[in-house]
């Protein structure tokens, strides 16, 4: 996980700026959390009396190993998409699941400038509009990320990043969204990272910004449209994929 931490040293002095926190990431920390953080995010009620089908998307921490008595080992998936900087995956390891036959395994590293051989990077401190800065600073993977959910035959689908909650959090609530579920329910999936990070648990309050977001563009289909560039056509395609008759 993440850890923050700030210079110090004979050249902060040397320098006499403002001393620059920074986010050490301890990758033998994430290592431990393989295959952890899955879910389904099927089951959820949806707008007009529909649900999210089931066994159609998924979610989940990095998957460098899948324990044989993970559930993510019986999954018979045909797209795995990973949203890890390639430097996460260089020190955590390939998703083992993009070796299965049959699997497409897209890759679409999300913060590669944010990540160094060395696991970190100098950042802004952390603040509560950290989760929109995920969404904003990355649009164009996210442009990626759903409209490969708008193709035909990609499901079942898992997404993940190393831990599971920040970027895959976000793309969640963001599908949840488009699928018409209740925003209270949208937050108790975020939340429910917590269960397997209880030492640095995520708030509700995390996601207000990007709510207040999706409003200020007249809901989420202008939200999708005018921030995410997704047309109209692919936003209907993934609702009608994933959501029940």
């Amino acid at each position: 996980m993440p850890k923050k931490i700030k210079t110090t040293g004979a050249a902060a002095e040397e320098t006499e700026k403002p001393e620059k926190p920074r986010v050490i990431v301890d990758f033998d920390v994430l290592r431990t959390y393989a295959a952890q953080n899955f879910r389904d995010l099927g089951g959820h009620p949806a707008a007009n009396r529909r649900r999210v089908r089931a066994g159609r998307i998924f979610r989940s921490s990095h998957l460098a190993e899948v324990p044989p008595e993970s559930p993510i080992s019986r999954l018979k998936l045909r797209t795995l998409v990973t949203l890890q900087s390639r430097a996460e995956v260089k020190h955590l390891g390939a998703p083992e699941p993009a070796s299965r036959h049959g699997v497409r395994w897209e890759h679409i590293p999300m913060g590669d400038e944010w990540f160094s051989d060395q696991g970190y990077t100098e950042i802004a401190g952390q603040t509560s509009r950290d989760h929109l800065a995920l969404v904003m600073h990355f649009r164009r993977d996210w442009r990626r990320f759903f409209k490969l959910l708008a193709e035909r035959d990609v499901y079942p689908l898992l997404f993940h990043c190393s831990a599971g909650r920040d970027r895959t959090g976000v793309g969640a609530a963001m599908l949840l969204s488009m699928l018409g579920v209740d925003r209270n329910r949208i937050v108790a999936d975020f939340l429910e990272s917590n269960l397997v990070y209880a030492k640095v648990p995520l708030t509700a309050g995390q996601l207000d910004p990007l709510f207040e977001l999706i409003d200020e563009n007249g809901g989420i289909e202008g939200f999708m449209r005018e921030v995410i560039g997704l047309a109209p056509g692919e936003l209907a395609i993934i609702q009608e994929d994933l959501l029940e008759d």
